[in-house]
């Protein structure tokens, strides 16, 4: 399916590009892999967050994910699918390259799906936990095996956050898409379309103007600099991933326009703290008052008191799976004070 046709499919856009598309390149060489998660696994629950606005950089359909992704400066193309059964689940992963791949790279790309999947955790702590959850129990049995899984980089993450400032979802998707089209890499994989975030070096010779020009607004300049921050190696994703959480926070911080809800963000999708339940944007804020307390609105503060005292080191996790059900029920059922909140 053509990028223009599946992303117009998801949220109707209808705006007309300012640049010619060019021609994708095909990823032609391609290795497989499979992976054995530790059970029990819910694919589907793991690979494809409906929460998450939709985006030309990956496509899900039951049981296969398509995404992109960059191992350092080199580009490829995925797609995973499920396999094994219950007892002892398992993952095939297709990889594409532009380029031939060797084991060593192949050995990378395990290591990077199973960290930003968490395909090797052991929940059994959490499920017992939730196990005692006289409201959520039937969710967390529903999603049981679902991890907190991102196809994302720091980077990307970053853009990500400064897209979806101020804006509605549908907004975002816009100023995504149109950043995407101008300055990602289109390729062409297992018969479908994909983009791929750009570089942060690619933001050097790029001005406000011009970035401006794709009606991103006032978030042209913090493009610019966040991508110059990342292109100087401010902080270091792999790094950070093995640093305590309160060091993660202070270099975080470090980045020009991150705020707490940014930081919360990267906590759990891209470091996966599963407490870090640490700020309540206020449209989140309307969106937990209805699924924990069916009131309008709650104090954020006692919000975070009670999830925090309830799942304690899950916190996260725990908001993650109630958070994520109430999306995947809208896909077959309309939810009206939800579709107002999120105006997708």
């Amino acid at each position: 399916m053509k990028l223009s046709e599946r992303l117009g499919m998801r949220v109707g856009l209808n705006s007309a590009r300012m640049y010619p598309m060019v021609k994708p390149r095909e990823l032609k060489h391609k290795k497989r892999l499979n992976i054995y998660p530790a059970p029990p696994f819910h694919f589907d629950g793991t690979f494809h967050k409906p929460s998450h606005f939709p985006a030309t950089t990956e496509d899900w359909e039951p049981g296969k994910f398509w995404q992109t992704i960059r191992l350092g400066n080199k580009l490829l193309g995925l797609k995973i699918e499920k396999g094994g059964f219950a007892a002892k689940p398992q993952i095939r992963v297709t990889v594409y390259s532009g380029k031939p791949i060797v084991s060593t790279e192949l050995e990378n790309i395990r290591r990077e799906l199973i960290y930003r999947n968490e395909l090797d955790n052991d929940l059994k702590q959490f499920r017992v936990l939730t196990a005692r959850d006289k409201r959520f129990a039937p969710i967390f049995r529903r999603w049981q095996g679902m991890r907190n899984a991102t196809s994302d980089s720091l980077y990307k993450l970053l853009i990500i956050s400064v897209v979806l400032q101020n804006a509605t979802v549908r907004r975002s998707v816009q100023m995504l898409t149109a950043l995407l089209e101008r300055y990602g890499d289109r390729v062409q994989f297992d018969k479908r379309e994909f983009y791929a975030i750009w570089l942060p070096e690619r933001m050097a010779g790029v001005g406000e103007d011009e970035l401006r020009a794709l009606k991103v607004g006032y978030r042209a300049k913090f493009i610019k600099r966040l991508s110059a921050d990342m292109a100087a190696g401010l902080v270091d994703e792999q790094k950070l991933r093995g640093l305590d959480t309160d060091t993660i926070k202070k270099e975080l911080l470090r980045l020009y326009g991150v705020g707490p809800e940014t930081v919360r963000i990267l906590l759990f999708e891209v470091f996966h703290r599963s407490d870090a339940f640490i700020h309540i944007a206020p449209w989140q804020q309307k969106i937990y008052s209805r699924l924990f307390y069916k009131k309008k609105l709650m104090p954020a503060a006692r919000i975070q008191r009670d999830i925090q005292k309830q799942y304690g080191q899950y916190a996260m996790l725990a908001v993650h799976y109630i958070w994520e059900d109430i999306f995947w029920r809208r896909r077959h059922e309309h939810i009206p004070w939800l579709e107002e909140e999120i105006r997708l």
